[in-house]
């Protein structure tokens, strides 16, 4: 049995990883939040909004279904990426600690691991930008 490899540019691969650590380090503040988890911190407030639905997501699908979503998300990060201006970029650096967990908090997920995005790089770029402006 053959299968179709696909290539991955070296960016390609910096921003999946970029992404995946964004992605754990969310899940990480889902766990400490979780009401079934034992050693929960009660002094947090619950998940809200897209971080909720991502936790949900990670406990249905798992780590290897997550990982594989970074890779396949992180064309749509590059491309995000692109279709901000330079002044734009300044804001969201680090890319990998500013940029990439922006990225992720626009995601709208559904309980199995089906990402939305908005249509275009540019809606995710300024929906990116306006929720980052959001948390400073």
């Amino acid at each position: 049995m053959t299968t179709e490899r696909e290539t991955y540019s070296h960016l390609h691969v910096e921003a999946a990883l970029c992404l995946w650590e964004a992605m754990c380090d969310a899940n990480q503040r889902g766990w400490k939040r979780d009401p079934e988890n034992e050693k929960r911190d009660k002094r947090l407030k619950p998940l809200t909004g897209n971080a909720a639905a991502f936790y949900e997501t990670w406990r249905n699908v798992g780590a290897v279904a997550m990982r594989h979503m970074a890779i396949y998300l992180a064309d749509d990060m590059l491309k995000t990426w692109d279709a901000l201006t330079e002044a734009e970029q300044e804001e969201l650096i680090p890319y990998d600690w500013e940029f990439a967990p922006a990225f992720l908090a626009i995601i709208q997920w559904d309980r199995w691991g089906t990402p939305v995005l908005p249509n275009t790089p540019r809606e995710m770029a300024e929906a990116v930008l306006a929720f980052q402006r959001t948390t400073l």
